[in-house]
């Protein structure tokens, strides 16, 4: 048949018509999986972000156990798991290369891997890991079986200690041939740099005080060194939440003056990348909020106020910001380190009392009031435990009641004999106190300095007790 223009055109449109499907088709990953032992199963795999699971698909194993993970677009790099149930579960990794199969032999609690390098030496890192995690179980239990006084007992120990080294070198070493590929930064991710005695200068081993600040300051400045924050495939594997919760919580002093500009430092390194900028800012906002360390609440304040409230966090709606919004109203006058809030209240006789005016060292303030059934009990506690055994030159108590029952209020200091406190009321609710020391329970305790800085606040009696003998103000 001789082709015609018009008929070459026809051909030709034919062959792209059974051609296109083939392209369209095409897939990014294609992950075969083969688990015998649990044919006819269903199998959940995972991906991992930002410390937490998330189910990326869900397959149905055949009557031989296969089946297929794919799809058309790439997946992240990271480390994603078989999830067969509670007991049966196995992560890989993923990474350049996304075609690859997996085999879980029936009666191995291995996982086989072929066809991606990296993945392949992923999992004989785990294996590794099992192997020395076996040890170390053998090694424990060996331990527990000895007499303090045996003989043997520092040798186990040495074992024990040689073995964790011997998993740091292997990880290191191999994180290190591999460090251009994701692989070598997974293994790298989980290197700190340690500091030895003899790299301490001479001038701060002199005293333990500055060779803890050079200790401090290395581990501080040396944190990150082995891992990439920017890197979004570090983001998809277990290890950013924890690493982020240690530095913040546990490798830094927990004061704001250390914590904030370390916080900002990090979000704003990682600002032009609109996914880890919103991360990092929520997750650091978020942690300092939730921190029981008095004072950390100072860092979530200006942090909801530099990020939130002006707008930045875009990914913000409108009942969140609502909600941070309240929360630095209720807070924000009344932290740790600053000058609290005057207050200019009534006694029940009709004069009024500053709160600046207090003239002892110290200044509890106390905001209660007879109806709340914690306050039947610590209030009068407060007054006996605290306030009697304390130097009188050195405490003063402010006591706020903040309702507007006035027989209510004087039946009970009657009662109590609350009479060498400063008792004060607001009969008229027109101070905003409760706004600006953000009270929403009582009692709610706040101690003041000579210069009415707050030192502490929303302590209990035993806390406050122990703050104040540290500080001298118990007899």
């Amino acid at each position: 048949m001789k082709l015609t223009p018009k008929r070459l055109s026809t051909f030709c449109s034919l062959i792209l018509i059974f051609l296109l499907p083939s392209f369209g088709n095409a897939q990014a990953y294609q992950i075969n999986i083969d688990i015998p032992a649990y044919r006819d199963s269903q199998l959940i795999v995972a991906g991992y972000y930002f410390g937490n699971l998330f189910v990326k698909d869900t397959l149905q194993l055949n009557s031989s156990g296969h089946a297929i993970f794919q799809g058309v677009k790439p997946l992240d790099e990271g480390i994603y798991q078989l999830y067969l149930n509670n007991k049966t579960s196995y992560d890989f990794l993923v990474g350049s290369d996304q075609k690859f199969n997996i085999t879980i032999p029936a009666g191995s609690k291995k996982a086989e891997i072929k066809g991606a390098v990296e993945s392949e030496k992923f999992q004989g890192y785990i294996n590794f890991l099992a192997k020395q995690k076996n040890k170390f179980h053998e090694l424990s239990d060996k331990e527990q079986r000895l007499s303090p006084k045996s003989d043997s007992l520092q040798k186990v120990k040495t074992e024990i200690q040689k073995l964790d080294k011997d998993v740091k070198k292997y990880r290191f070493q191999e994180g290190t041939k591999n460090k251009d590929n994701f692989y070598g930064k997974v293994l790298l991710a989980g290197h700190q740099v340690e500091l030895d005695d003899s790299q301490i200068p001479p001038a701060y081993q002199a005293r333990d005080s500055l060779k803890w600040v050079y200790e401090y300051n290395f581990r501080k400045n040396h944190y990150w060194d082995y891992f990439d924050l920017g890197d979004i495939g570090l983001w998809h594997t277990p290890f950013v939440k924890d690493r982020l919760t240690e530095y913040f919580n546990r490798v830094l002093l927990q004061s704001p003056d250390s914590v904030l500009p370390e916080a900002i430092r990090i979000i704003e390194e990682h600002r032009d990348n609109p996914e880890l900028f919103q991360n990092l800012t929520s997750f650091l906002t978020n942690n300092s909020i939730q921190s029981k360390v008095m004072g950390m609440e100072n860092v979530f304040v200006a942090l909801a106020e530099r990020y939130y409230l002006s707008g930045q966090a875009s990914w913000a709606d409108e009942k969140t910001l609502e909600n941070i919004g309240r929360e630095v109203a209720l807070r924000k006058n009344n932290l740790v380190g600053h000058i609290a809030p005057e207050l200019l209240l009534e006694g029940a006789n009709g004069e009024f009392h500053s709160l600046h005016q207090s003239p002892t060292a110290y200044t509890l303030l106390v905001f209660w009031e007879p109806g709340c059934s914690h306050c039947k009990h610590e209030i009068p506690k407060l007054y006996d435990e605290i306030f009697l055994k304390a130097k009188p030159s050195q405490l003063s108590v402010y006591a706020v009641y903040t309702m507007t029952d006035k027989k209510e209020w004087t039946d009970f200091i009657d009662e109590h004999e609350l009479n060498d406190w400063m008792n004060l009321w607001d009969p008229t609710q027109i101070s905003d106190m409760k706004l600006l020391y953000g009270v929403r329970t009582t009692p709610s305790l706040f101690l003041l300095d000579k210069d009415k800085k707050i030192v502490a606040k929303q302590l209990d009696i035993p806390g406050m007790k122990r703050l104040l003998k540290v500080l001298n103000v118990m007899q």
